[in-house]
C-alpha cells in the first residue's frame, strides 16, 4: 500500500527536481512530457514553468520551424522524452544555431543505456552522453565568439500521467502496440528498452523488487526485457530477502483483446467525452472543452480551451465509475453550491432545485448560462476546474454525435446477439454489407464501421468461422465504400478536418477511376487480412479465448473483456493457477528448473502489496470502470493499479490497427 501511494511522490520529486532548473532559462519541452507536465499541474503547464523563472516556454518537436532568437537569455533548458538521436541531432542543433545561448541544460528522460545517439557504440559501452554533450558545445560555439559554453545531461524518469487513485497512462508511449504478427517485434525494440528502463528507475525511487509477469506474446517479450536488465538485476539482488518491499507487474497485450476499445456501448462518461469532444492539440489522454458558454460575446473571442485535467481526483473518479443519472444529479448539486455563493440576490431568486428525474444535459447547459450573470469574476475562476469539467459532460451528452453513437451501440448488441444465438450460421456480415452501401443513409461514417468490423471479429475470435460468400461480400463492399469515399475526396479536398481514415485513402495518390478501384480492391484486401489476424489472437490462450459470457439459459449473453476476465480469476481469495500468465524465471538456475513447467506461477501476483496491471498499446475508461468494480468486490490485502500506454477510442484502433496496416 504504502508502494502505491510513493507514486505521487515520485512524480513530485521529478517535476519539483524538473522545474529547479528552469530560473532565467528558455524551456523547449516535447509533447510527451509536456502531456505529463500537463496532468500533474492539473492543466497548468505553462505557468507552473512561468511561475518557476522560465523566460519563455516552447513546444519541442522536429517539424516546428518557427524557433525564433530568444531575446535578453543566455540559458535554455531542453525537456525531451526522445531516444531518437535525429530528433537532436535536427532539433536540439537547429534551437542553438538560431540562439546565443552560453548555457544549455537537456534533461532527457532516455537513460544514456537506452539512449542511441551514437550508433557506433555497443549498448554495454553506452555509459554517459558524452558525444551528445560534445555535438551541443559545437552548435552553441557556431554562433557566437566566446567558446566558453556549459552543457548539462540530466536523466529524469518522465513516462507517468497520473489520471485517477488507481490509474496511470505513460504519454511516450502512447504509440506503442504489440503487433498482431508476434515475430515482427524489431520496429518496437528501442521503446520497449526505454519502457523496462523507466520502470526499473521507478522501482529503484519506491525501493521495490518486483515479480513480472505476462499474459501475451508481445508482452512475454517485454517481461524477459525487464527480468534481464544489468540495472534490475542488481537492484533486485539488493533487495533480496527484504520483506514486504514487492510489487506484482503484469503486463497484457492490447491485441489479446481489441473487441473491448472498439465498443461504443459503455456506461463511463468519461469514454463518451473522448468519443465526441476533440483532443488538446498533440494529447492521447486529455481533450479541448469548448468555454465559450460562460461568458457573453462570440464563441471564437474564447480560443483558449478547458480540459479535465485535475488535481481533484474525484472528478475523474466520478467520470469514469459513475452512471450518467447519478453523474448528472451530482454536477447539478455542485453548479447550484456555486452560484449560489457568489450569485447576486437577482440571480439566486432563480436558483431552484430540481428534481432528479428531470436533470438533464439541456437542463444543465441552460443552468451554465446562468454564469454569464454573476458580477463577479473571480465566482468563475475559483470553480474553474468543476466547470469545465462539467463542460465536458454537458457538450459530450449534446453532441450532434449522439445519434451516431446510439445507432452504433443498437448494431454492437444485435452483432453479439446475432453471433451468441446463430454460432457458425450467423448472418452478421451480411448485415453489414449492407449496412456499408447503406451507410450514408444511416448516418454512420466508414472509420465508424470499420471499428465495428474489428469489434465483430475480435469478438468471434477463433470460436466463430464465417461464411467465406459472406466475407468475400464484404470485401466487396468494403472496396465500394473506399472507392466512392476516396472520388468524393479527390473532388473537394478542401476540408481541413479530414479524419485519419480520409487522410490515408488520400496518400495513394489514386486519380483516375480505374487506378481508385484497383487501389480500393488492395485496401479491402488488406483490411479482411487484418481482420482474420484479429481473430487469431486468442488462439494460444487456454482459458481466455473466449469474450462472451451467459450465466445462465435465461440471461442473454454478454461480452466480458479479457482485463476484467483475469482480474475476476486472479484475485480470488484461493489463488487459483492461472494457466494464461505467464512468469517471468527471476534466474537463469530457477529457469533450468523450469523447463519443463514454462508459464507456470511460482509465486502468485495477490502474494505482494501492490499490483500494477500494464496494457501495453492502452485502456479505455471502461476497462477500468469494471476493473475497479470488480477489485471492490473483493475483501483484498493489497492494492492494485490499472496502467496504460494511453486511453483508447474507438478510432483508435482503426487508426493504429487497420490504417497503419495499409501500404500503397
Amino acid at each position: 500500500m504504502e508502494a502505491a501511494n510513493g507514486l505521487e511522490q515520485f512524480l513530485t520529486d521529478t517535476w519539483n527536481d524538473i522545474v529547479g532548473l528552469v530560473h532565467e532559462s528558455a524551456v523547449y519541452i516535447d509533447h510527451a512530457a509536456t502531456e505529463c507536465l500537463h496532468w500533474y499541474t492539473s492543466g497548468k503547464t505553462y505557468a507552473f514553468l512561468k511561475d518557476a523563472g522560465a523566460v519563455s516556454v516552447y513546444e519541442l518537436a522536429m517539424y516546428n520551424f518557427r524557433y525564433v532568437k530568444v531575446k535578453n537569455c543566455k540559458r535554455a533548458v531542453i525537456i525531451s522524452t526522445s531516444t531518437n538521436p535525429a530528433f537532436y541531432q535536427r532539433t536540439v542543433k537547429m534551437i542553438m544555431e538560431k540562439n546565443a545561448f552560453d548555457s544549455c541544460t537537456i534533461v532527457t528522460a532516455a537513460h544514456s543505456t537506452v539512449l542511441t545517439y551514437e550508433d557506433t557504440v555497443p549498448v554495454e559501452d553506452r555509459v554517459d552522453y558524452a558525444k551528445l554533450k560534445r555535438d551541443v558545445k559545437s552548435w552553441m560555439r557556431s554562433n557566437q565568439q566566446s567558446q566558453d559554453c556549459m552543457v548539462t545531461i540530466l536523466f529524469r524518469p518522465i513516462f507517468i500521467s497520473s489520471i485517477d487513485d488507481g490509474l496511470f497512462v505513460t504519454p511516450p508511449f502512447g504509440d506503442l502496440l504489440p503487433p498482431l504478427n508476434s515475430a515482427s517485434t524489431v520496429d518496437s525494440e528501442f521503446a520497449i528498452d526505454h519502457l523496462v528502463s523507466l520502470l526499473d528507475n521507478l522501482f529503484a525511487y519506491l525501493n521495490l523488487k518486483e515479480d513480472v509477469y505476462s499474459m501475451g506474446k508481445f508482452s512475454e517479450h517485454v517481461a524477459e526485457k525487464l527480468e534481464t536488465l544489468p540495472a534490475a538485476i542488481s537492484r533486485r539482488n539488493n533487495l533480496a530477502g527484504t520483506k514486504g518491499k514487492g510489487v506484482s507487474l503484469i503486463f497484457v497485450d492490447r491485441t489479446l483483446d481489441l473487441c473491448t476499445p472498439t465498443s461504443n456501448n459503455t456506461e463511463s462518461l468519461l469514454a463518451r467525452i473522448l468519443c465526441t469532444l476533440p483532443h488538446l492539440p498533440h494529447h492521447y489522454n486529455d481533450v479541448a472543452i469548448n468555454m465559450s458558454p460562460l461568458f457573453h460575446g462570440p464563441q471564437e473571442s474564447i480560443e483558449v480551451p478547458g480540459c479535465l485535467a485535475s488535481n481533484d481526483k474525484s472528478l475523474m473518479n466520478m467520470l469514469i465509475t459513475k452512471k450518467q443519472k447519478e453523474v448528472l444529479t451530482t454536477i447539478n448539486k455542485m453548479l447550484i453550491d456555486m452560484l449560489t455563493m457568489k450569485a447576486n440576490s437577482r440571480l439566486k431568486e432563480t436558483l431552484k432545485p430540481k428534481l432528479a428525474t428531470r436533470i438533464s444535459a439541456h437542463s444543465l447547459e441552460k443552468f451554465m448560462h446562468k454564469f454569464k450573470d454573476v458580477d463577479d469574476l473571480r465566482a468563475i475562476l475559483e470553480p474553474s476546474k468543476k466547470l469545465q469539467v462539467i463542460l465536458g459532460i454537458i457538450q459530450a451528452l449534446t453532441s450532434e454525435k449522439t445519434s451516431q453513437l446510439e445507432l452504433l451501440i443498437s448494431l454492437e448488441k444485435l452483432v453479439l446477439q446475432n453471433i451468441a444465438v446463430s454460432r457458425d450460421s450467423t448472418s452478421v456480415l451480411g448485415q453489414f454489407s449492407n449496412i456499408i452501401k447503406t451507410r450514408e443513409k444511416r448516418g454512420l461514417d466508414t472509420d465508424n464501421i470499420l471499428a465495428l468490423l474489428v469489434h465483430i471479429y475480435a469478438l468471434a475470435g477463433t470460436e466463430i468461422q464465417f461464411c467465406p460468400q459472406q466475407e468475400q461480400q464484404l470485401m466487396e463492399a468494403i472496396a465500394d465504400a473506399v472507392f466512392e469515399d476516396t472520388t468524393k475526396l479527390n473532388e473537394n479536398t478542401m476540408n481541413s478536418k479530414m479524419s485519419v481514415y480520409q487522410q490515408t485513402l488520400l496518400l495513394s495518390g489514386a486519380a483516375d477511376a480505374e487506378t481508385i478501384r484497383e487501389t480500393s480492391m488492395r485496401v479491402a484486401d488488406r483490411i479482411m487480412n487484418v481482420l482474420h489476424e484479429i481473430a487469431q489472437q486468442r488462439a494460444f490462450l487456454h482459458i481466455y479465448r473466449s469474450l462472451m459470457s451467459k450465466s445462465s439459459s435465461q440471461e442473454i449473453v454478454r461480452r466480458i473483456g479479457i482485463l476484467q476476465q483475469l482480474l475476476t480469476d486472479m484475485l480470488y481469495p484461493e489463488k487459483h493457477e492461472l494457466p494464461d500468465l505467464h512468469q517471468r524465471s527471476p534466474s537463469l538456475i530457477s529457469a533450468g528448473f523450469n523447463l519443463f513447467s514454462k508459464g507456470r506461477m511460482k509465486r502468485h501476483p495477490c502474494d505482494n502489496d501492490w499490483i500494477i496491471i500494464y496494457v501495453i498499446g492502452g485502456v479505455t475508461p471502461e476497462e477500468v470502470k469494471e476493473a475497479k468494480e470488480t477489485i471492490s468486490s473483493f475483501n483484498l490485502n493489497c492494492h492494485v493499479t490499472v496502467a496504460g500506454s494511453r486511453f483508447l477510442n474507438p478510432l483508435d484502433i482503426v487508426d493504429k490497427v487497420l490504417l497503419s496496416s495499409i501500404d500503397y
